[in-house]
């Protein structure tokens, strides 16, 4: 450093224990900054590496999938009326409608995390790739319920009208999960491949906290409509 600046800061300071304490840490700073600057740099390096660490596969212990399971089970004590007498076919019909959505979800869920190339898939495809299989759980499991219930005799009319309840009610979710997605992306605050499906597990998790609402929601809204089938 200049002796002139150092000057004209001495002079400037008027308290002499300040004035000593100033010197001993330019002294400081000048005799170990090589060793400072490793210091500084071995720290980031140590950062960096322990990011490197978390692997997406890591979450195969992710809430959501106990979160499933959570709500598959909630729904299944559920039990519906109609006109003040126990509905058993929309009771069974809502149950296995969640059945359905939550083990296809957790399939693809598991899916995405047995994928070798989650860790290294540049941003753009790592997108792509979580946006198609959110799109794809819901194409599966609306087949799936779509082929069991018309199985156990609901008319095809009849399977529409109740898919289509179901997804009105859950339209604001599914909607957040949008915009939440681009969020994430978009954000600049989520650094690695891992942070990033984090927290797009993390979303997914409070939609399935939501599900046993939405059942609920859709189910009562179907009065009698089913009562005398045998499903």
């Amino acid at each position: 450093m200049d002796s002139k600046i150092i000057i004209t800061m001495i002079e400037a300071i008027e308290n002499p224990f300040l004035i000593t304490g100033s010197l001993l840490f330019m002294f400081f700073i000048t005799i170990y900054r090589v060793h400072l600057v490793l210091l500084f740099k071995r720290v980031v390096f140590k950062e960096r590496l322990q990011l490197k660490t978390h692997k997406v596969s890591y979450l195969k212990n992710h809430d959501v999938f106990a979160a499933l399971k959570r709500a598959t089970n909630e729904v299944k004590v559920m039990k519906f009326y109609t006109h003040g007498e126990y509905d058993e076919t929309k009771t069974k019909m809502c149950y296995d409608f969640t059945k359905h959505k939550a083990n296809h979800c957790g399939l693809k869920m598991n899916e995405l995390l047995v994928n070798s190339n989650m860790d290294t898939l540049p941003l753009d495809k790592l997108r792509v790739l979580i946006t198609n299989s959110q799109n794809e759980m819901h194409v599966n499991y609306i087949n799936a319920i779509r082929a069991d219930w018309l199985s156990k005799g609901i008319q095809p009319l009849d399977v529409d009208h109740v898919v289509h309840l179901f997804e009105k009610f859950r339209y604001d979710v599914v909607n957040s999960f949008d915009h939440r997605i681009a969020s994430v992306f978009g954000s600049g605050f989520h650094r690695t491949n891992f942070e990033i499906v984090l927290a797009i597990y993390d979303m997914w998790a409070m939609g399935v906290d939501l599900l046993p609402r939405d059942m609920n929601t859709t189910f009562e809204s179907l009065n009698g409509k089913f009562k005398n089938i045998k499903y």
